[in-house]
């Protein structure tokens, strides 16, 4: 489905650092033909892995298990158990943790590519998806293009368009969610009491991505975060959707398991700088946090040795 492939290798290499991108929620989210699916949307703020071969005694940072069982799991995946003990781990840099924003999908993928690399070896994005399943249920953020993914098995249905000029302003909220702790089976109960209103949604994002039309994208993100708010009211996703006229925005969309919202703008029409402004104003003496970001499509990118 064009995943791409990490294909990077150097002999001697013995130190490598991968980045993958994270996301400002989903644009949908939701049960369709029976599956719980997700379109994650992918923005232009990274993880980014470092790994190094080290005579030493290996090491990762505390807090990082999620990443540390990824670097096991390659390192025997790639034949390269022998190496256990002698690899550390670092994160150069990740997104803000338990909101929505696929980070541990990031430094998962990320430290995947960056043993990939160190060790030589080619990775495709659906054995991404294998490897970081085996730690929890996964964003789609490292496939090349946007995908209707079902994240908790792991299988892409479809490849979407990737859109062009698609700005967010996110929307981030105290407190964490963390992703083990979600109650997944009421969370799917809601989700299959409103399949056919997340069919329609995804219809109008598949449409919008196809023709480029960002208005139908931003009507798809609405139609999903209200369908969502039904599950978990907000007095920030009534605020903005309220307000999506007046500020010249696309749509509403939301992290739908975890706790932030993106309000989506056409750049061909307002600057980002503008946009958070509008946003600022709308939620002005509110206890968030704003920061901006774009659209792009994922998949990991090594950056050097």
């Amino acid at each position: 489905m064009g995943g791409g492939t990490v294909a990077f290798a150097f002999e001697g290499v013995r130190r490598a650092r991968a980045l993958c991108p994270g996301s400002a929620g989903e644009v949908l989210q939701g049960v369709i033909g029976g599956r719980e699916v997700l379109v994650s949307l992918t923005v232009d703020r990274f993880s980014e892995m470092e790994v190094a071969l080290d005579a030493g005694v290996s090491s990762a940072p505390p807090g990082l298990w999620k990443s540390r069982k990824a670097l096991e799991l390659a390192l025997e995946y790639f034949k390269g158990g022998h190496l256990r003990g002698r690899v550390t781990l670092r994160r150069r840099r990740g997104l803000p943790e338990g909101k929505g924003f696929a980070s541990s999908t990031a430094d998962i993928a990320a430290t995947v590519g960056a043993v990939a690399h160190l060790l030589g070896q080619r990775i495709r994005a659906e054995e991404v998806a294998r490897l970081a399943l085996s730690i929890e249920p996964t964003d789609g953020t490292f496939f090349s293009s946007w995908c209707l993914f079902d994240h908790l098995r792991g299988e892409v249905f479809l490849a979407l368009a990737v859109p062009r000029y698609l700005g967010i302003v996110v929307v981030e909220l105290p407190g964490e969610v963390p992703t083990l702790l979600v109650d997944r089976e009421k969370l799917r109960q809601h989700f299959e009491r409103f399949s056919r209103e997340t069919e329609k949604a995804f219809e109008l994002l598949e449409r919008g991505l196809e023709e480029g039309d960002l208005a139908l994208v931003g009507k798809a993100a609405t139609l999903s975060s209200a369908i969502m708010q039904e599950y978990e009211r907000s007095e920030i996703f009534f605020l903005l959707s309220q307000a999506l006229q007046d500020i010249r925005a696309l749509g509403v969309n939301r992290a739908h398991t975890g706790n932030a919202f993106g309000v989506l703008f056409d750049l061909r029409l307002v600057s980002l700088e503008e946009a958070r402004r509008r946003v600022s104003e709308v939620l002005r003496g509110r206890d968030i946090t704003l920061w901006t970001a774009r659209a792009i499509g994922g998949g990991i990118r090594v950056v050097g040795t």
